[in-house]
């Protein structure tokens, strides 16, 4: 040999026929656990394919021409009404505007509709009108203030008041407005 050329390695005497036999032995010992994975594999697969069956799809609403779909929902809103003064705390409502006994009132009536000419959408939805009639004016303050504690009540207003001069004493007339608490 010449002295240019180092080689460190010695080339092999034998052929590496028993590291194809050692990596072939290994490939088998691997292949059983390659079987499990891809059935393992398979049956998740499986299950998510059911999974995504059984989850509950979007029903899709068919869309409604315009003026059926204001039709639909003005239906809705009078069923919602409805339901509303079935559900009215009516027996509650009643109990809770009867004057005190040191408070001199007449109740004359009690709107739960209150609809004077207001337009249906600006109808505050808890409305109560109350007329009722006092002999003094102090009554009248003093039965706003009253209704005005009561915890059934978000708010009591007094809308209008007059004196009723065919009367003899001439006693206050005067219409309340509560809105209640939903």
């Amino acid at each position: 040999m010449g002295l240019s050329t180092l080689n460190f390695l010695k080339p092999p005497a034998y052929s590496s026929g028993w590291r194809l036999a050692l990596l072939a032995a290994g490939m088998l010992a691997l292949l059983p656990c390659a079987l499990m994975w891809l059935a393992q594999a398979q049956a998740v697969h499986r299950l998510e394919n059911q999974l995504a069956q059984a989850q509950p799809r979007k029903v899709q609403r068919p869309q409604l021409a315009p003026n059926q779909q204001r039709e639909q929902d003005l239906q809705l809103k009078l069923v919602a009404d409805a339901v509303r003064q079935l559900n009215l705390p009516i027996t509650r409502l009643i109990k809770t505007v009867q004057a005190p006994r040191d408070v001199r009132v007449a109740l004359l009536g009690l709107d739960l509709n209150s609809q004077d000419g207001q337009a249906e959408g600006n109808r505050a939805a808890g409305a109560l009108k109350i007329a009722a009639e006092a002999e003094t004016a102090q009554d009248m303050i003093n039965y706003l203030a009253f209704l005005n504690q009561q915890t059934l009540f978000r708010s009591v207003y007094l809308v209008k008041h007059e004196m009723n001069m065919n009367a003899p004493e001439h006693p206050y007339r005067f219409q309340l407005e509560a809105q209640w608490r939903q």
